[in-house]
């Protein structure tokens, strides 16, 4: 593809730890400055994509996955970000883009204020960069898990979203509260099993009388998506499903803190802990 054809890419990238920092590194400003370095030297066919709400750690963004397509594809001459940071916060996959990946591409890689920019060779202060903002990274989580144990602690609820049956209070979003109308499958469930109906019986009767699974149901109230999602069989309720409602102590009225970890702070995926571990607090919630 003629050069004349291919994209300058202006990407922006914000998280909620950078919002933090205020509104130097909002989405707006990012653009504002991307777009205005780009005229004042003189860049064209300039494409702006940005990921709003992506840790610096994951580079699983839609609109990197968009930028990657167009690099693949032979569509991108230069990409532009306002600092190595906006393009993320592992050290070793930064420096995997940027020694690597981009020059494979032929593409021209532009940080802006860390002067960095790949026509005019290695920028012998780039590594150290990275590693700083994998630190920062790597500090900040550290900083997160200590306030969310310290909630923990105190009995405060630290789940992003209640059981179902229960949604977050009005009055305080650490509180959960029974969501009426979820709430009394919750109960039709436990009185089914109190009759002797095991879970496949119970699944095979919610799904009859076309009740939403928990996933469909929350999709509904919230617009969010969750994990195995199946909005073409939204009542397609299985027997695993209603196991974990019953042996989910939180409908006894118990908060359990500390359940789950991640298995470190560029690998988020959800991990057990042991029992022991686990705090409980009784009696804190009703059906």
């Amino acid at each position: 593809m003629a050069n004349q054809e291919q994209y300058t890419i202006l990407y922006g990238r914000l998280s909620q730890e950078d919002e933090r920092e205020g509104e130097s590194n909002s989405i707006q400003n990012q653009r504002q400055m991307l777009e205005k370095y780009a005229e004042d030297n003189g860049f064209t066919n300039l494409k702006f994509l940005c990921d709003d709400g992506y840790s610096g750690t994951n580079f699983n963004r839609p609109a990197w996955k968009d930028v990657m397509e167009l690099m693949e594809s032979d569509q991108v001459a230069t990409l532009i970000v306002k600092d190595m940071s906006r393009l993320g916060r592992d050290y070793l996959l930064v420096g995997q883009y940027t020694e690597m990946i981009f020059p494979s591409y032929g593409i021209r890689f532009i940080a802006v204020n860390d002067g960095v920019d790949s026509l005019y060779g290695d920028n012998d202060f780039a590594p150290f960069k990275n590693l700083f903002n994998d630190f920062y990274a790597k500090d900040t989580s550290r900083k997160i898990r200590a306030v969310k144990k310290a909630q923990a602690e105190r009995g405060e609820r630290i789940g992003t979203r209640p059981p179902y049956g229960y949604k977050k209070s009005e009055d305080n979003p650490r509180q959960i509260v029974p969501d009426e109308q979820a709430a009394e499958v919750v109960r039709h469930i436990f009185r089914l099993c109190a009759e002797g109906r095991g879970p496949s019986q119970i699944a095979k009767q919610l799904k009859a009388k076309q009740i939403l699974t928990p996933t469909n149901y929350y999709y509904r109230q919230t617009g969010v998506a969750l994990v195995n999602l199946d909005t073409e069989r939204p009542c397609n309720w299985s027997d695993t499903s209603i196991a974990n409602i019953l042996c989910d102590i939180s409908y006894l009225g118990h908060t359990v803190n500390l359940r789950y970890t991640t298995a470190s702070y560029k690998n988020k995926k959800q991990v057990e802990r042991p029992e022991s571990e686990w705090l409980k607090f009784e009696n804190t919630t009703n059906l």
